[in-house]
């Protein structure tokens, strides 16, 4: 019986939610290229190093780099080394496209010193055509 009555609950009210709608600042201009770059970035190819990138006969574009910098340099020591370099590398794949790129190769990332971050993580790489 308690579940009864709690699965009339959950549905009373999923159905009083249901009319209700969502409003934010951020134009359907902005949403779409978000969602555009995201979608782009996963698509990119990643090749493990430059020789697999040139034996694929990818055409190399030129050097790209990305810089994360997380926390305000007061001292933050609970950020995670991983996302700043997960960020750092999504920066990379953004230079990649922005050189009209389809393909890189990331060739080392490592942590550098900025005043203004508690964690800078600066990763290079090559953009490619492929």
């Amino acid at each position: 019986m308690l579940r009864v009555i709690a699965t009339i609950s959950v549905l009373t009210t999923l159905a009083g939610c249901s009319g209700m709608t969502y409003h934010t600042d951020i134009d359907n201009g902005v949403l779409s290229q978000e969602i555009g770059t995201y979608v782009n970035k996963r698509d990119l190819q990643q090749f493990y190093s430059d020789q697999e990138a040139h034996e694929s006969g990818a055409t190399l574009l030129g050097r790209i780099e990305g810089e994360s910098c997380d926390g305000d340099g007061r001292g933050n020591k609970n950020i995670s080394y991983n996302r700043s370099k997960s960020n750092a590398i999504d920066s990379l794949k953004a230079d990649a496209m922005r050189r009209g790129g389809n393909a890189f190769t990331i060739n080392s990332c490592s942590e550098t010193s900025v005043s203004y971050c508690d964690l800078s993580v600066l990763c290079t790489g090559q953009a490619y055509d492929y």
